[in-house]
């Protein structure tokens, strides 16, 4: 391994994961690395079905404003592999990932060994990583996005955790959360122990029971439009209630004109990003996020323009469920195109779909790009694919 490439390679190596039944492995990897999540101070920790990225982005800048060297681990990246891992806005470098992943490589050999064949997965490898990476660097504050769920998730094993966000819950991953809200609410859920604040979003109130209840009835919930949100679109109203709400919880002196300059601050890519004059990339990967953008999009601002939305959407995503509400707005074309994930994970059956709901398709998203005669043409679904769309265009 003497190359960054080689890092990602050797992570990306890694068995992919699916459905498991306790945290054994990871504690093993940990405890071979000398436990470093012991050692980091003390965490916001962030799940939900949408919203988790943009909220954890949103909170580490307010942190880093306010005087707090805050470490950011989020997924997945648009640009660079080494967004996944930062300070203070700053992104792990090429050679401290190298490093990081070498020394975490070493110790799989005996790991693995150990374990076999259950060995740790791609993500289980990666948040080692960050782990290992974030207890070196002397930090105030961390912000952690949990990859899928919560109660199983590798990341759920930070002994400092002070506040627990849980940004949404609608339908996703089904096959490894469960098949109902309430289901999934109990995965989230997992990520609350004892004596630590519990933020939430705008939830179901099935899942809202779910969670209180974990949380022994107390939950904190953030005041819609007291700041003025940094991130475009109208869903980041929320998610910057929910962000202010979680650093509150945090530090609650943490000032006024510092909460507002973190927001100003913040920036991620393939959220309500304009990329062109007419053309727009967003990461809405299921229906609840499908429905959020479409509801940005039939704002004032826009009730003028004709859309056209170019979807690559991955197989197991339920983006589907929220054309019927979109299709009744005349404004509003829907065009599949292929897409193949990482992993050779599939699209959607674009065929079947299409002659279920009466959309267009397209053999690529280029073909679908310059046949659309839109005034906006939106690219969405997958964030794999509308980083694909973003670094060409």
């Amino acid at each position: 391994m003497k190359t960054v490439e080689d890092a990602i390679s050797f992570i990306h190596g890694r068995p992919k994961g699916g459905r498991k039944e306790s945290m054994a492995r990871m504690y093993v990897l940990l405890e071979s690395l000398g436990n470093p999540q012991n050692q980091l101070p003390p965490a916001i920790h962030v799940t939900g079905t949408n919203g988790k990225g943009s909220v954890a982005t949103m909170t580490s800048n307010i942190l880093r404003v306010a005087g707090y060297k805050t470490g950011l681990f989020v997924s997945p990246y648009i640009i660079s592999f080494c967004e996944r891992i930062q300070v203070n806005n700053e992104l792990i470098s090429e050679v401290n990932l190298l490093t990081t992943t070498k020394a975490v490589a070493e110790v799989l050999k005996y790991v693995d060994k150990q374990l076999a064949p259950d060995i740790p997965t791609e993500f289980e490898v990666l948040t080692a990583i960050m782990f290992t990476y974030f207890a070196q660097q002397k930090l105030d504050a961390v912000v952690i996005e949990v990859g899928i769920g919560g109660q199983l998730d590798s990341t759920n094993v930070m002994p400092n955790t002070k506040v627990a966000v849980i940004t949404s819950v609608g339908l996703d991953h089904q096959s490894l959360l469960g098949n109902s809200i309430v289901e999934i609410a109990r995965q989230k859920a997992g990520i609350i122990h004892d004596d630590m604040a519990v933020v939430v979003g705008d939830l179901p109130e099935e899942a809202r029971q779910v969670i209180a209840n974990r949380a022994g009835g107390t939950l904190i919930q953030g005041q819609l439009n007291v700041f003025e949100q940094g991130l475009p679109g109208t869903y980041q109203i929320q998610n910057t209630a929910t962000a202010v709400a979680a650093v509150k919880a945090f530090d609650m002196n943490i000032k006024a004109v510092d909460i507002q300059q973190g927001l100003n601050d913040s920036h991620i890519a393939a959220r309500f990003e304009l990329i062109r004059p007419s053309v727009m990339i967003d990461g809405a990967h299921n229906a609840q996020g499908l429905k959020k953008l479409y509801e940005s999009l039939n704002r004032p601002e826009y009730q003028t323009k004709t859309m056209t939305l170019i979807i690559g959407s991955l197989m197991d995503k339920n983006v589907v469920l929220a054309f019927d509400e979109i299709l009744k707005n005349k404004r509003f074309t829907i065009v599949l195109v292929p897409f193949t994930g990482p992993n050779g994970r599939h699209s959607l059956d674009i065929e079947a779909v299409a002659k279920k709901y009466g959309v267009q398709v397209a053999d690529n998203w280029r073909e679908a790009y310059h046949q659309s005669e839109a005034d906006m043409t939106i690219f969405t679904g997958s964030l794999y694919f509308v980083s694909e769309v973003r670094e060409e265009i």
